[in-house]
C-alpha cells in the first residue's frame, strides 16, 4: 500500500542532510497552480566511488513489486530514475515523468514532524524539543489529476492496495465480524485500563507490510500503517479511540475496494463493444442503468476521504465527508436501485433468449480481471454498498463519545443514509406491489360482494393454501369432520378467502377488513393427521355478519406465521427490557421467498421473538428494527448474556441518537 513510504519520516537510519528552501513557480504540467514556497531535501547525487546513491540502492536491494497494479516508487526524488516507468506498473496507474517526479507521495501531506517522535538511544521516546523552523515543515505536493465524467479527480493511492475486489473483500470483512462476535460469545473480555500503554511492537518493514497487504485476504488495519504503528500517539490513545479510528479507516479502504470493482463493471462490461453489439438500446439502459454515474460519485467520494485522511492520519474524520456527499448518493443510488426490477428481468431474459449475449458474457466473465466473478455480482454492488455504508457509519457512531460533536456528525450521516435506503426500498416495493396487485386482479373472481382490488395503498402481506376443517352432523347424530382447500390472500387492509380453481385462479367467497380479522391458536386435539390448528374469526365479513373458520397447516411454522401475520401490529419493543430474549447472528445470507420473511446479510444480529419446532425463527434485526421469519440454518445463537446485553445497549444508543436528531430537526 502507499503507506509504506511513511517509514522514511521516522527511520533514524535515514540520511540527515539539510533542508533547503526553494521557490516553485508555475510549471508546464499544471499551469493553474500558483507559485508557492516549499522545502525540499537536497541529496548528493554521487557517492565516494562515483556511483549515484540511487544506483547503489538498486544494486544492494532490487525492488520486487508485490502487486502489478501497486505503485512502489519512492517518495524521494533522487531515488527514481527520470522518465523511467515504475516496475510492475500495468498501465492503469499513471507513472510520473521527470517533471512530476519531484512530487512527494500523497500520504506525507499535512504531517508535522513534531507529531512523530523518534526513539532515543535507550529505545524509549526522545524528549520533545521546542518547535524550530525545520520542525514546522509541512509537506505539500501537486496532486496528479485524472479526468473522468467531465471533472478532474485525484489519482487514488488505495484503489490497488489489495488484490481483492469488493465482492470478496466485503465477504472477508463480514466473516471477520462473525468471528469477532463468536470470540466474545465464548469468552468475556475483562475491561482494561482507561489508557493502556502496551509495549511497542517490533518495527514492520515497509516491504513486508506491502507484501502482506497485497497477498492478504482482507483489508489492512489503521494500526498496521508503519507511521502509526511506530508513533507515540498510538500509545497515548485509549483502546476505544483506536477502535474508532479503525472503524473510520475501514470505511475508506472498503470504498477503495468498491470503486475498483466499479471500474471493472463499467470499463470491462458496460463499455464493451462486443457486449453492446448484442443488446438493444433499451436492454442496455435497463441492464446498466446509471452505473457510470455511481462510479463517478464514488470516485469523488473516495478522493475526499483520502484527502481528509492526509490532513491528519491520527485524527482524521469521515462522517462529515459522507454527509457532504449524501445529496450525490441520493441523485445516483435512488434511480439505480429503483431500476432493480427491470434490471433483473432484463438480465434473466437475455440469458434465456439471447445466445449472442450469453457467449460474449461468458468470454468477458472468464477474463482474469473479473477474478471468476459474474456480471450479476457487479451489477448488485450499489445495492450492497449503500447498505453496508450505513452499517459502517453505525459502527463509528457506537464508538464515539456520547454528547460529542463527533457523535452528532456520525448521527447525521447515519440518518441521511438510513433515509436514502428507506426511500430506495419504498420505490422498489411500490413497483413490485403494484405489479403483484395487477397480476392477482386478473386471477381473482368474486362470488360475493365485489370491491376494487387495485389500490396504491394496498399490498400483499401473505398468501397460501390451507385446509379448512368443518364439522357436520350425520343422520345418526354423529359429528363428521370434512376438509376442503381454502386459499387466503392477506393484504395490509383486508383478507380474501377463496376456493382454488384451475389455471391458478381463485373464486372469492368471503372477505373482511383487516381490523375485523383475528387469528388465534387452537388447543383442540383431533385424531389422525389433524395437527397444527388455528382459528380465524371474522367479526364483519362480506355479508355483514360474523364468521369462524378452523384451519390446519402442514407445519408448525406455517401455523405460527399465519397467526403472527393476522395479529394487529405490535408496539415497538423497548430494547433495554429484552435482556432475556434470545439473539442470533447470521452466518449465511438469506434472500426471502415470501413477503413475511426477513432478508439477512452476514453478521446481522437478530433478537428472536418466536421459534417453531421445525426450524424457523421470527425476530427483529437490531440494526434497523425490521421484523420477519427466517430459517435457523442461516444463523447461530449467541449464548453469552453479556454479549447480548452489549448488542442491545449499542442498538439502543443508535436509536436514541437518531430520535434526538429527529426532534432537533422538527
Amino acid at each position: 500500500m502507499a503507506f509504506s513510504n511513511m517509514t522514511a519520516l521516522v527511520s533514524p537510519a535515514f540520511p540527515t542532510t539539510p533542508w533547503t528552501l526553494e521557490v516553485q513557480g508555475p510549471t508546464t504540467e499544471e499551469p493553474e497552480v500558483p507559485a508557492r514556497r516549499s522545502f525540499r531535501r537536497i541529496f548528493p547525487q554521487e557517492g565516494a566511488n562515483g556511483l549515484r546513491r540511487s544506483d547503489l540502492g538498486r544494486t544492494r536491494q532490487p525492488e520486487k513489486p508485490s502487486h502489478p497494479h501497486l505503485e512502489k516508487a519512492s517518495s524521494w526524488p533522487h531515488r527514481r530514475d527520470s522518465g523511467r516507468p515504475a516496475e510492475g506498473s500495468s498501465g492503469q496507474v499513471g507513472v510520473p515523468s521527470e517533471g512530476s517526479s519531484k512530487h512527494k507521495d500523497w500520504h506525507r501531506q499535512g504531517l508535522r514532524r513534531p507529531s512523530i517522535l523518534p526513539e532515543g538511544p535507550s529505545g524509549g521516546p526522545a524528549v520533545e524539543k521546542s518547535p524550530s523552523l525545520s520542525d514546522a515543515i509541512v509537506f505539500r505536493e501537486k496532486k496528479p489529476k485524472e479526468v473522468m465524467g467531465g471533472f478532474s479527480r485525484r489519482c487514488s493511492k488505495l484503489i490497488n492496495s489489495s488484490q481483492l475486489l469488493y465482492q470478496e473483500y466485503s465477504d472477508v470483512f463480514l466473516n471477520k465480524e462473525i468471528q469477532s462476535q463468536q470470540r466474545l460469545d465464548s469468552l468475556t473480555e475483562a475491561p482494561g485500563p482507561a489508557s493502556p500503554r502496551q509495549p511497542r511492537k517490533a518495527l514492520v518493514s515497509s516491504e513486508s507490510y506491502l507484501k502482506r497487504l497485497s497477498m492478504a485476504s482482507s483489508g489492512s488495519l489503521w494500526q498496521e500503517i508503519p507511521v502509526v504503528r511506530n508513533s507515540t500517539v498510538l500509545l497515548s490513545m485509549t483502546h476505544e479511540d483506536q477502535k474508532l479510528q479503525e472503524a473510520k479507516f475501514e470505511l475508506i479502504v472498503s470504498e477503495a475496494s468498491y470503486l475498483r470493482s466499479l471500474h471493472i463493471a463499467v470499463d470491462h462490461f458496460q463499455h464493451s463493444e462486443q457486449l453492446r453489439a448484442t443488446l438493444s438500446n433499451q436492454d442496455h439502459q435497463w441492464l446498466f442503468s446509471r452505473l457510470q454515474d455511481v462510479r463517478d460519485v464514488s470516485t469523488m467520494f473516495l478522493s475526499d476521504l483520502e484527502e481528509n485522511f492526509e490532513g491528519n492520519i491520527f485524527t482524521f474524520q469521515v462522517c462529515d465527508v459522507v454527509l457532504s456527499h449524501a445529496p450525490d448518493f441520493r441523485r445516483v443510488y435512488l434511480p439505480y436501485v429503483t431500476n432493480q426490477t427491470y434490471q433483473e428481468r432484463t438480465f434473466q431474459s437475455l440469458l434465456t433468449s439471447n445466445s449472442s449475449f450469453r457467449e460474449v458474457l461468458e468470454k468477458l466473465e472468464s477474463d482474469p480481471i473479473c477474478q471468476r466473478l459474474s456480471l450479476k455480482s457487479f451489477l448488485i454492488l450499489p445495492f450492497q454498498r449503500i447498505t453496508r455504508l450505513k452499517l459502517l457509519l453505525q459502527n463509528i457512531l457506537k464508538r464515539t463519545q456520547p454528547g460529542s460533536s463527533e457523535e452528532a456528525e456520525a448521527t447525521k450521516a447515519h440518518h441521511a443514509l438510513e433515509e436514502l435506503i428507506r426511500d430506495c426500498n419504498n420505490n422498489v416495493q411500490r413497483m413490485r406491489r403494484t405489479e403483484e396487485l395487477i397480476y392477482l386482479s386478473q386471477k381473482i373472481e368474486f362470488e360475493c360482494r365485489i370491491f376494487p382490488l387495485i389500490s396504491q395503498s394496498r399490498w400483499l402481506v401473505k398468501s397460501g393454501e390451507l385446509t379448512a376443517l368443518e364439522f357436520s352432523v350425520s343422520p345418526g347424530l354423529r359429528r363428521k369432520l370434512s376438509a376442503r382447500p381454502v386459499h387466503l390472500h392477506l393484504f395490509n387492509d383486508c383478507l380474501l378467502l377463496s376456493r382454488p380453481r384451475e389455471g391458478s385462479r381463485f373464486l372469492v367467497f368471503d372477505h373482511a377488513p383487516f381490523s375485523s380479522v383475528r387469528g388465534e391458536k387452537c388447543e383442540m386435539k383431533l385424531h389422525g393427521p389433524h395437527k397444527n390448528l388455528f382459528r380465524l374469526f371474522l367479526r364483519d365479513n362480506a355479508q355483514g355478519s360474523q364468521a369462524e373458520f378452523l384451519f390446519r397447516t402442514e407445519t408448525q411454522s406455517e401455523k405460527l406465521r399465519w397467526i403472527s401475520a393476522l395479529a394487529m401490529p405490535r408496539e415497538e419493543l423497548d430494547l433495554l427490557e429484552c435482556y432475556e430474549s434470545p439473539q442470533v447472528q447470521c452466518l449465511r445470507a438469506y434472500k426471502p421467498r415470501e413477503n413475511d420473511e426477513l432478508a439477512l446479510e452476514k453478521a446481522d444480529v437478530v433478537m428472536v421473538t418466536q421459534q417453531s419446532s421445525d426450524g424457523w425463527l421470527e425476530g427483529v434485526r437490531l440494526s434497523d428494527g425490521e421484523q420477519g421469519w427466517f430459517p435457523v440454518q442461516q444463523v447461530e445463537f449467541i449464548s453469552n448474556p453479556e454479549v447480548r446485553a452489549r448488542n442491545l445497549k449499542e442498538a439502543h444508543r443508535v436509536k436514541t441518537a437518531k430520535l434526538q436528531l429527529v426532534e432537533q430537526q422538527t
